[in-house]
């Protein structure tokens, strides 16, 4: 399945926010590694399956858009985000969770790591040796948090 990129204009059938010539300039500005185009492409759309599922702040700008974004009634850092707008922090949170996806840390997958004994004098634990660690990454969350809606129905102001 080719990518057909958001850009903000209401692109039909549109399945990503980024192309993967995008990711591929963001990742050799960072030094992250990745696999060839089709794979890529791969990741991009897997990435995209979990960034679309999370409840994002205001409403979609069309009831039959492809995608989430764009978005009405958004504010970031107090200022409104316009309805043909796909915010920077919103790619780079798709940057973020292309790299985990390549990375084998899918947002996705299930996380099975069984802990098998605990100390607690000089902190001792052990995992059940199939047990995997899904790792999260500070810069995902960080761009997700003005863009993601409170979930604990405390509205934020």
């Amino acid at each position: 399945m080719a990518l057909i990129v958001e850009d903000g204009s209401l692109v039909a059938d549109a399945n990503s926010y980024v192309s993967a010539a995008d990711f591929v300039s963001w990742a050799d500005a960072r030094g992250v590694s990745y696999p060839s185009y089709p794979e890529i492409e791969q990741k991009i759309l897997r990435a995209m399956d979990y960034i679309e599922s999370l409840a994002f702040l205001g409403e979609k700008h069309e009831e039959t858009q492809a995608l989430q974004w764009p978005r009405d009634y958004v504010y970031i850092d107090g200022y409104s985000v316009e309805s043909d707008e796909i915010p920077k922090e919103l790619k780079n949170a798709v940057y973020e969770a292309i790299k985990l996806e390549i990375d084998g840390d899918s947002k996705l997958t299930a996380s099975e790591r069984e802990t098998v004994s605990e100390t607690i004098g000089d902190i001792s634990v052990t995992y059940k040796s199939n047990s995997s660690m899904k790792r999260q990454t500070p810069a995902m969350a960080r761009s997700l948090r003005k863009l993601i809606a409170n979930q604990n129905g405390v509205s934020r102001a």
